[in-house]
């Protein structure tokens, strides 16, 4: 991988997302905001989020954006497709006990485009930079612009589609076949 490659790739990938570089938590924080993005009580829903694409080790804040408008109108077509409420089946928070409330609800609200969930983690020799991200519902423009402001690969793709050739270059200058996830 050629540090002239990335610098430009990530140029590019900058523009195109019109994201500024953010590589410090604290800069990704701001850029979510612009979002409409709000921190999470960690502790909340850690247990909910953490998976194999994330180091609880590392974690150390997660947001949210609810924002159901801002969500369908950067959606990919396939996740409109696949992400929707079902008419016909009434939404009951308390479906899996009065204390997952908020839990179901919120993943309902990422089922239905509503909301996105984003961990950020502290890189492992830096814990003022951002060492990796996880995007929680249907939100690929939010994990390619992620990627575009941190230069972070991410473990997890996503859902990339054709619009996403930089996105998958970037896979491919770290060393990963394109949009290929890695799990820990």
């Amino acid at each position: 991988m050629t540090e002239e490659r990335v610098v430009s790739l990530l140029t590019a990938a900058r523009a195109h997302y019109a994201v500024p570089a953010a590589t410090t938590l604290t800069e990704v924080a701001a850029l979510l905001d612009t979002w409409g993005g709000i921190e999470l009580p960690f502790e909340r829903f850690a247990a909910n989020l953490f998976d194999e694409f994330v180091d609880a080790s590392l974690a150390i804040s997660m947001f949210t954006i609810l924002d159901a408008p801002l969500l369908k109108a950067r959606a990919t077509a396939e996740e409109r497709h696949i992400f929707s409420a079902d008419p016909d089946e009434p939404f009951d928070p308390n479906e899996y006990g009065a204390d997952q409330a908020d839990w179901t609800t919120y993943s309902h609200q990422m089922e239905a485009l509503q909301r996105a969930v984003i961990i950020l983690e502290a890189a492992p020799a830096d814990p003022a930079r951002v060492g990796n991200f996880r995007v929680y519902g249907a939100a690929q423009w939010l994990r390619e612009s992620l990627w575009a402001a941190t230069g972070i690969v991410p473990r997890d793709s996503g859902s990339p589609d054709a619009n996403s050739s930089l996105f998958g270059e970037a896979f491919t200058l770290a060393g990963r076949d394109p949009f290929a996830a890695a799990p820990i």
